[in-house]
């Protein structure tokens, strides 16, 4: 039996599927999430999943294009907002992925909470800027790039 390779290189899937702007990324994430989460279908997103989903539709809000960037930015004015409020001594940003990171393997939660979790982490991962985060966000967007986001 013969095995035929293929090689993915940036852009490639969109061949395949037809080219996805990042706007487009972000509306049909943004609905696997929401019908994944509340809707009535016969498939649903348990927590898990749905925290992935959550990671994945704020990453592409916050690459497209209005109005689906300006939920992303306000999204991810929350965790910036927690890491930088002195009555909570300015945690920074780093403590609260750790913190989101911590609620997300020991909080019970149920698929929207995991959802609105996903979110979270998504917009406080991709707003710190030269951590390891970072490496994080690259692979979880390498997909986009692949789709010609």
């Amino acid at each position: 039996m013969s095995h035929t390779t293929i090689t993915v290189a940036a852009g490639d899937l969109s061949t395949a599927v037809g080219p996805i702007s990042a706007t487009g990324l972000a509306l049909l994430t943004g609905a696997m999430l929401v019908m994944g989460v509340v809707g009535k279908g016969k498939k649903k997103l348990a927590s898990g999943p749905a925290q992935l989903v959550g990671m994945l539709t704020e990453l592409a809000f916050l690459r497209s294009g209005p109005p689906f960037r300006d939920i992303g930015t306000a999204v991810q004015s929350i965790p910036q907002g927690i890491a930088e409020t002195p009555g909570l001594g300015a945690p920074g940003l780093g403590a609260v992925c750790l913190l989101l990171i911590v609620l997300s393997l020991f909080a019970r939660i149920v698929p929207v909470s995991g959802a609105l979790l996903g979110l979270m982490l998504g917009g406080a991962f991709d707003a710190a800027d030269g951590s390891i985060w970072q490496a994080l966000v690259s692979i979880l967007t390498i997909p986009f790039g692949l789709l010609g986001a």
